[in-house]
Formats: C-alpha cells, structure tokens, sequence
C-alpha cells in the first residue's frame, strides 16, 4: 500500500504491507532532483510455521518477564524470520520468580523458497 498523492521532485511517499507479508527496505521513497525515485521496498509473503517457545532475552536482549509486545524479525533464529504474538509461558510457581521468562509465540519464515 502506498500513502501520498504528491510525485513532484522532493515527494516522499510512504509503503506497507498488509498483513501476513513483511516489508522489505526502506518504507520511504524519495523523488530525487534528477527525477528518479529512491529504491522501492518489496513485500515479502511470511508463512506461519507453527509456535514456539524461546526465552524472552533471546528475542531481544531484554527481560521484562512479562514476554508481551516482544517480537523479532531478521535472520533466522530457532528456524524462525518473524516471531510476534509472544505470550509468557505460564506452567508451575517457579515461572512466578523467573527473571527471564519463557515465551510462547507465532514462528513465520518467508514463503519463498531460495
């Protein structure tokens, strides 16, 4: 989806994606003094693969043991390229005290095969 109308020399025009697709690239286009745009991002189809458990700090280097509003997106990681929808683990009275909670969450990786 694009959002702005103005395509003059100096526009800037912005871009997402619908859900179940990640944008890829600058989500900002530019309309350059010679009159060429900036590169325009791509968005990439994400598959969901199931859910998976991950420790909170492996998500982002953080612990906040709640696991709510944690995401990640990029390389692979635990055979994952998105991993959003987190929820705390809850399973017995010792997860109450744990520092860095176990997190429960979506796994998605690109739909296209490389």
């Amino acid at each position: 989806m694009v959002y702005g109308n103005d395509w003059w020399v100096g526009s800037v025009v912005r871009y997402a994606c619908r859900n179940g697709f990640i944008l890829v690239g600058d989500p900002t286009r530019a309309c350059q003094p010679n009159g060429l745009w900036t590169p325009k991002p791509i968005c990439l189809r994400m598959c969901q693969q199931g859910i998976i458990e991950i420790n909170e700090r492996e998500l982002n280097g953080t612990c906040s043991s709640t696991c709510t509003n944690k995401s990640y997106v990029g390389p692979l990681k635990q055979g994952c390229s998105r991993i959003d929808n987190c929820t705390k683990k809850e399973t017995g009275w010792k997860r109450f005290f744990a520092q860095c909670a176990p997190c429960v969450c979506d796994c998605s990786i690109s739909c296209v095969s490389g």
